[in-house]
């Protein structure tokens, strides 16, 4: 408890390893069997009314620690715990357990069009995860329901879009439902996976909107996956970036953001647009490409492209250090200070 708040969602040392049986490196060479680091190593917790937004390039383990949070992915190592419970608990083979589970726990897809089934309609879409959950006394409860999770998503009025099918409805509209379909269930715990890469930049906002409203309301708990740091600033409480399946710094929206503190973190954020015109930033440059998830260590994983590496940093990998007021990060030689300047 914290604040009134109850601790839903913990993650301790979440690793998912993948056996790749051939892998092809960029200079030609190939391997075989080897040991594919997608995530190595996660820890975080959040509370009832929190978003954690989850940043970092691509191929940094994001999506994959999605899949682990809402049990797509096995675990193969360290835990994951929901109100309490580990979810490497929950027997998802029986239909019991199964829908237990994604009753607290729901995922938020990134292409609204293939999370839903294009043959039924929106009210099919909306009532049919009521039925399954037992949620309504009748028809006409579960549909009163449905009406209410349209308005609230500002379909209205709401009839004039229980019968129409998903091709009838633009992409931003599709979302909304969709949304409204994993809250309407009134989960402890949501991912959101790109939920709005794949929306026009007008109703960008109103999604975003949408999501930080509901899960405020209905006092769970979101992860917020995105490539996208300004979209990220806005709809999370904290942020956690990620690179090459670890966290690299981890903390309070606004101290992430406005005073960053590791190099990769400071060189993503200068590099990010602004929605002030008036702000200045001298974008710093990454060389290279992130390199591979195979093989990794034993020194810093971003020492090859970091404009601060040493010696040390290609010798052994830095543990999470402290700045104060719950803002970590994992580097030698980055200095709490420098994050309280703006980006060089």
């Amino acid at each position: 408890m914290r604040n009134g708040r109850q601790k839903v969602l913990e993650v301790k040392n979440a690793v998912k390893h993948y056996r790749q049986k051939m892998l092809t490196l960029p200079d030609g060479r190939r391997l075989k069997n080897q040991l594919v680091k997608a995530v190595d190593g996660v820890s975080f917790a959040l509370f009832s009314g929190e978003i954690l937004g989850v940043i970092g390039e691509s191929g940094c383990g994001k999506s994959t620690l999605g899949r682990l949070l809402v049990k797509l992915e096995p675990l193969t190592g360290g835990d994951i715990l929901i109100n309490g419970k580990s979810i490497q608990s929950v027997n998802t083979k029986s239909k019991a357990g199964r829908l237990a589970f994604r009753k607290t726990v729901q995922l938020i897809f990134q292409n609204p069009y293939e999370s839903v089934d294009p043959r039924e309609t929106v009210e099919r879409i909306l009532m049919t995860p009521l039925k399954l959950h037992g949620i309504g006394s009748s028809e006409d409860e579960r549909r009163k329901i449905c009406v209410e999770a349209l308005e609230t998503a500002g379909l209205k009025p709401a009839e004039d879009f229980l019968s129409r099918y998903p091709c009838e409805l633009s992409g931003g509209q599709l979302q909304r439902i969709a949304i409204m379909r994993a809250m309407i269930l009134n989960p402890a715990f949501v991912v959101a996976d790109e939920p709005i890469s794949m929306l026009d930049v007008s109703i960008r906002a109103d999604i975003l909107n949408l999501l930080k409203e509901q899960t405020k309301n209905k006092n769970a708990c979101m992860v917020f996956i995105s490539h996208d740091i300004a979209t990220t600033r806005y709809i999370s409480d904290k942020v956690a970036v990620m690179y090459l399946g670890r966290i690299v710094e981890y903390g309070n929206a606004e101290d992430v953001m406005h005073r960053p503190v590791h190099p990769y973190t400071r060189a993503l954020i200068s590099n990010a647009a602004s929605i002030d015109p008036d702000e200045k930033r001298q974008p710093i440059e990454i060389q290279g490409e992130p390199p591979s998830p195979v093989g990794t260590g034993p020194g810093c994983f971003f020492a090859p492209r970091c404009f601060l590496r040493t010696e040390r940093c290609e010798q052994e990998y830095p543990p999470m250090a402290d700045c104060g007021g719950g803002h970590w990060f994992s580097c030698f030689n980055a200095q709490p200070d420098e994050g309280k300047e703006q980006v060089p």
